[in-house]
């Protein structure tokens, strides 16, 4: 009985840890931008526009105006702040351009209430990942290869 145990312990710990590692996604860059800017239409283009210029449909009626997202690199010298554009995209960092409540905090988004909850991080972790990786490829000028991390 002891093994079983043990066994069955063993194998709910490799399934959780598989859970956790990066899909086929985050080793190909080209198909993290692809993906990341599948996320950024679905989820960003109505307020920050097709090219992330700050002048989609919605921006007008917004009480601030959605920022240009090609330009964060050159904002902050020319270093894209992955870190801290990950936390403005999954609400852990509140920007005053965003007021109460008008950017939703996607990082709950993207989690999603149908995985199980080490799936929910994961998943979440995931889109977050592949929607930085898209906003840091439309930065102009390019990014300098420093990531703050």
């Amino acid at each position: 009985m002891g093994r079983r145990v043990a066994i069955a312990g063993f194998v709910t710990s490799l399934l959780a840890c598989l859970w956790l590692l990066p899909s086929e996604t985050a080793a190909d860059p080209a198909a993290m931008v692809r993906a990341g800017h599948d996320l950024f239409e679905q989820h960003c283009e109505l307020c920050h526009g097709e090219g992330g210029k700050g002048d989609g449909p919605l921006s007008d009626e917004l009480r601030v105006a959605p920022p240009n997202l090609t330009e964060i690199a050159l904002r902050r010298g020319g270093t894209f702040p992955e870190v801290e554009v990950r936390e403005i995209i999954d609400g852990r960092r509140r920007v005053r351009a965003h007021g109460h409540s008008e950017m939703p905090v996607w990082g709950r988004v993207f989690a999603g209430p149908a995985v199980p909850d080490v799936g929910k991080a994961a998943a979440a972790r995931e889109k977050l990942d592949q929607l930085v990786v898209y906003l840091r490829s439309i930065q102009s000028p390019p990014a300098k290869d420093v990531t703050q991390r």
